[in-house]
């Protein structure tokens, strides 16, 4: 956010509305005109800011924040307290958050390292920011003035980055005079943005975010609109009613699918169409596809939380009873842990079961995907225990069967349960009495957008960028998770 009032409050409620694009850790960093200030923790936003209001920490009329997922990095303690994002840099003044995950970052960290950087993080965000604080240099940036050259300066830096980084980025850059933000040239990675006015009409604030909800929550934003692949945004703080904006490349976009099928929450808006009405349309061509085994079912249940509405579209569309027999407790994603042992505690701790639904029942469970399949195999195991005669699962996400790189922490294909494997075989391994998925096609016509527009790489193997050093970023993330399991078990 910037403009011309404190921006602390509002950072700190946003962070709350976007925890569920990660809770590992929170930061928030503002500018008062002369020095940056900094909050956060290795809480969710909502403990970290609850525990410790922060606001009057946080003074200026401009600031960023982010909530993590950790994709990259160790996992002990004083390595996320390292990597929490926003990271800063004193030459230029600069701070920076990313969401997404750079395929060739470590090949760019030995270019940089030769060029005199030294990294204290091990997050991607670190990467961008020295590459852009390079090309600034090189185009003796601090010789320019700070409303002309400047900018094409600034936009000829990021132009120049993004012709060396290969992945996912949407950032932002908290400048000393200034707020960059900027998406990567296929758009893989959500990001919005919006303005406040006063009573006047005169422009008051510029605000940007992962997701619209945000927007929503406060309910006083206008002109909501999302960045395009591979622009670039930049406000100057002391003249807000002229935001710079340029397209920097020219690729196919290539938006991940997944933001409407799990990641983003219900209320938020991509491409002129808000997720929870994605989600409900995937019940209807779900029940569409399926409606041979309808007989099969006495009732059925959506997962909570992101598969309720379709799994109550899916029942309906059947003519079934809808019951929920499972219960989500609190906001914990167990799909964010970063180990199976944690997995499987974060899904003991979030769910209830309420036996009157499942005993003696063929329960259908309509869920968005399975990845790891660590979550449906124990919901499984636990139905039965609880009486169910029969166990379907439904998921309106096809078959999960390639790496993601682009800031989904699955990068090793081998830990996919659908790798290689049949629905009759995944079906096996969860104990299930039958695994069902959506089609390629019914997806699409969930999503109503063109395959060419979206990234389907997980579902399909066909990436949209080059993955040459993919493998070179598994080995690294397997050696970190190694590392942090072994300093865990020490402890």
């Amino acid at each position: 956010m910037i403009g011309n009032e404190p921006v602390a409050s509002r950072l700190v409620s946003g962070t709350m509305r976007l925890q569920n694009r990660g809770e590992r850790s929170v930061k928030v960093v503002t500018h008062d005109g002369l020095f940056f200030h900094a909050a956060g923790g290795l809480k969710p936003p909502s403990l970290q800011f609850f525990e410790h209001d922060a606001t009057s920490e946080l003074p200026g009329a401009m600031g960023i924040a982010h909530t993590r997922y950790a994709t990259v990095g160790h996992t002990d303690g004083s390595s996320l307290l390292r990597n929490t994002q926003p990271v800063l840099s004193d030459r230029p003044g600069m701070a920076t958050c990313n969401n997404g995950d750079l395929v060739n970052i470590y090949s760019l960290a030995d270019k940089l390292r030769k060029l005199g950087f030294a990294f204290q993080t091990q997050v991607d965000a670190k990467i961008i920011q020295a590459l852009i604080i390079q090309h600034l240099i090189e185009r003796e940036f601090y010789t320019t003035d700070r409303n002309g050259a400047f900018v094409d300066h600034l936009f000829d830096s990021v132009a120049a980055t993004m012709d060396e980084v290969v992945g996912a980025y949407s950032t932002l850059c908290l400048l000393e005079h200034g707020l960059l933000a900027f998406k990567d040239p296929n758009g893989i990675r959500p990001l919005c943005m919006a303005h406040r006015e006063d009573e006047d009409g005169n422009i008051i604030e510029w605000a940007f975010s992962s997701e619209s909800s945000v927007f929503n929550y406060f309910g006083d934003y206008k002109g909501i609109t999302e960045l395009r692949p591979g622009e670039a945004v930049f406000i100057a703080k002391d003249s807000l009613d002229t935001p710079h904006r340029r397209v920097l490349t020219d690729r196919p976009e290539a938006f991940c699918f997944f933001e409407y099928n799990y990641f983003a929450r219900p209320d938020s808006n991509f491409h002129q169409r808000y997720v929870e009405v994605v989600r409900q349309r995937l019940g209807n061509i779900l029940a569409e596809e399926f409606v041979h085994l309808k007989n099969q079912f006495d009732v059925v249940c959506g997962l909570p939380g992101t598969a309720i509405s379709t799994g109550v579209a899916f029942a309906e569309a059947l003519g079934l009873p809808y019951r929920q027999a499972i219960i989500k407790v609190g906001n914990k994603r167990s799909f964010l842990e970063t180990s199976d042992e944690k997995r499987k505690k974060a899904i003991d701790d979030k769910f209830i079961f309420i036996r009157d639904f499942i005993e003696g029942k063929r329960i259908a469970i309509v869920d968005d995907s399975i990845v790891r399949g660590t979550t449906a195999t124990k919901i499984v195991a636990r139905l039965r225990e609880l009486g169910a005669k029969e166990v379907y699962f439904l998921f309106y996400t096809p078959p999960i069967i390639g790496p993601c790189f682009y800031g989904i922490d699955t990068p090793d294909e081998t830990k996919l349960i659908a790798h290689e494997r049949t629905p009759e075989q995944i079906a096996e391994i969860m104990g299930s009495d039958g695994t069902y998925f959506v089609s390629h096609e019914g997806l699409m016509r969930g999503l109503e957008l063109s395959k060419d527009r979206l990234c389907m790489a997980c579902l399909t193997r066909r990436y949209p960028t080059d993955v040459t050093e993919a493998v070179r970023r598994v080995e690294h993330r397997r050696r970190e998770r190694d590392d942090s399991l072994a300093i865990e078990s020490a402890c």
